[in-house]
């Protein structure tokens, strides 16, 4: 059986903002954690509170570095794009693998903290 919907609801609207439709991904998603985020259940506060903050640090860190690499390189320098587009696809990409595995956890009915970005489980 997949785990509780709401959490696999927000396993699945973070790899839409990563995929598929970024901004409106991350705008249901946030409606979510806004009507959700008292839930009864621990693993769907867990779910929605480690998704919602990797979305806002993940986020946050693509956008930030990529602009300070054309700032401080120039966009019409060669090497900035290499640096940016390399930068950022493999980000990218490292979000979407740990999305799938957090959504993986949440069929499974398990908790999980994103490597790096996700907040501390409770213990």
């Amino acid at each position: 059986m997949p785990g509780p919907p709401l959490a696999i609801a927000a396993e699945a609207l973070f790899l839409v903002n990563l995929m598929l439709l970024p901004g409106v991904g991350f705008l249901l998603l946030a409606l979510l954690w806004l009507a959700k985020r008292n839930h009864p259940s621990p693993l769907v506060r867990n779910h929605l509170q480690q998704t919602m903050a990797v979305s806002l640090r993940g986020g946050a860190i693509l956008v930030g570095l990529s602009a300070a690499v054309f700032l401080l390189g120039g966009f019409s320098n060669p090497w900035s794009w290499v640096i940016g587009v390399l930068y950022f696809v493999c980000v990218h990409a490292t979000l979407i693998l740990f999305g799938v595995v957090g959504l993986n956890q949440a069929m499974l009915r398990r908790p999980y903290r994103y490597p790096l970005l996700g907040p501390r489980l409770p213990v």
